[in-house]
């Protein structure tokens, strides 16, 4: 059953949807951009920028050669230049499939939301298959899709980070390299904060698997103090959160941008209004979760419930709290969601407001120029689109891996008897001898592939992953949340 259990129906299941109709037609993606819900400002075409500018078209009279004609069939016509002033208003059309198709990013944008979406799906189906049925020491098949749902995050968000060292403007790669020395310095300055203050468990995952580390490397005859140390423990630590926040950086400032400009738009809208507040301070709000001080120590607090039901006793308990902690993420996420219409939006209206911009200097413009800078805004959608989900998708995926590891229970069933599968079954001795000998060999190789995995969960115990999630969880969310305030305050004071 461990090998051939409902868990791997699941991932047939959904592997199958997942590749013959969700991504071929019923696209969460595409539903997102292309349903007809966001508006882009197409450019204006080459007549009417001369009619709007006064520019007599070409009458024909002249010989045209062979070269011209065929610039004038194609579309290619020579360019001219407009007064910056010119009198055009911009028209709006809807963002559907046939408009996305050539866009860059699509295909990758398409495939990150889907799997994810799939990869959610499936954890969700196999907590209520583990909250209902005792599984004993099963393979949780769902932690495989959620390790790989991070390394497509993680994979998409450097090659939108390398984007920016493959232009010719140094401006953007000193912004990500010294936005990465930076979170190189506040990883280092949190990872030596007492536990009592901020409480990752570090300390603990590192006592754990030194244990089990050298418990096993005495079992295989090896002498050794440890593989590890404290100190090598965090270093590494500090590397990987300097990565993370290198790669956060542009997705941060993009989204300060989008917060900036959606309450332009919606300014008449005041729930909008509210709810783009709340989404942007949501990050800080699940930090502090974490600082204990202000949240684990305040909320146990016997002061605290004496003002609800005159008991000493804590409001809640470890168990309550860490459950509501986690809550707050999926709560989060599901508000950004829910908001990726109006954040989208605004940067599409970007093509506007430079175009409004523009008509307020003096002088005359290219028009092969002005319908660059037009449609320029449009052809970025997918790359703004995965700069606002990708870091998302991390940041739920993580937390639903440091649920797992911390054992949350929601204890919607924990009065239920759970069923189990270790029922006794009669065996059938076959008659051919090698059928028995086969069913001896493989029963060997399942024995040794038993012990050699329960022995490397001594050496990653559940207690070691538990505080590596925690400080992954809140470093996302921190690292997010410095990049995004940076950006209001750029594009708040230093854009004018």
């Amino acid at each position: 059953m461990a090998l051939l259990g409902p868990q791997l129906v699941f991932t047939i299941v959904m592997t199958t949807l997942l590749q013959k109709i969700i991504i071929p037609y019923h696209s969460l993606a595409l539903w997102l951009i292309g349903r007809g819900n966001l508006y882009f400002y197409s450019y204006p075409s080459d007549q009417d920028l001369k009619k709007a500018a006064g520019i007599a078209p070409n009458k024909g009279k002249r010989k045209r050669n062979r070269l011209e004609n065929l610039k004038m069939q194609l579309g290619l016509e020579d360019t001219f230049t407009v007064p910056k002033n010119i009198n055009l208003e911009l028209t709006t059309k809807p963002v559907h499939l046939v408009h996305l198709l050539l866009l860059e990013y699509l295909s990758e944008f398409r495939w990150l939301v889907d799997f994810s979406c799939v990869a959610l799906t499936v954890y969700t189906i196999t907590e209520l298959y583990y909250a209902v049925i005792d599984v004993g020491s099963e393979l949780n098949l769902s932690l495989i899709w959620l390790v790989m749902m991070v390394g497509f995050v993680v994979h998409t968000l450097f090659h939108l980070t390398a984007l920016y060292f493959q232009t010719e403007d140094a401006g953007e790669r000193s912004v990500c390299v010294t936005f990465s020395f930076f979170f190189l310095v506040i990883a280092m300055a949190t990872l030596v904060v007492d536990e009592d203050i901020l409480e990752f468990g570090l300390e603990d995952a590192h006592d754990e698997f030194l244990e089990g580390a050298t418990a096993f490397l005495k079992e295989k005859t090896m002498e050794s103090d440890g593989p590890m140390s404290l100190i090598t423990f965090k270093v590494i630590l500090t590397i990987v959160a300097t990565v993370i926040g290198g790669i956060l950086t542009f997705p941060g400032l993009r989204y300060a941008k989008m917060y900036i400009d959606a309450q332009k738009h919606y300014c008449e809208k005041r729930f909008i209004i509210f709810g783009l507040h709340i989404s942007f301070l949501f990050p800080l709000f699940i930090s502090l979760m974490w600082v204990k001080p202000v949240a684990r120590t305040y909320f146990k607090s016997p002061n605290l419930g004496d003002g609800f039901d005159d008991k000493s006793e804590p409001l809640m308990s470890d168990e309550t709290f860490d459950l509501i902690r986690f809550c707050l993420i999926p709560i989060f996420c599901l508000l950004r969601f829910c908001l990726t219409t109006v954040h989208l939006q605004s940067h599409l209206n970007m093509a506007k407001e430079r175009f409004d911009s523009m008509k307020m200097e003096a002088g005359r413009i290219n028009s092969l120029e002005l319908q660059k800078m037009i449609i320029r805004v449009f052809s970025y959608l997918c790359v703004v689109a995965l700069q606002y989900v990708a870091p998302l998708l991390l940041l739920m995926s993580v937390s639903c891996l440091l649920k797992t590891s911390s054992g949350i229970s929601f204890r919607i069933f924990d009065n239920v008897q759970l069923y189990s599968f270790n029922s006794t079954r009669s065996s059938t001795t076959p008659s051919n001898s090698s059928t028995n000998d086969a069913v001896d060999a493989f029963r060997q190789a399942t024995e040794q592939f038993t012990v050699t995995l329960d022995a490397l969960r001594k050496v990653f115990c559940p207690m070691f992953f538990q505080g590596i999630y925690s400080f992954l969880t809140w470093w996302i969310c921190t690292s997010w949340f410095i990049s995004s305030l940076f950006g209001v305050l750029y594009h708040t004071y230093l854009t004018r």
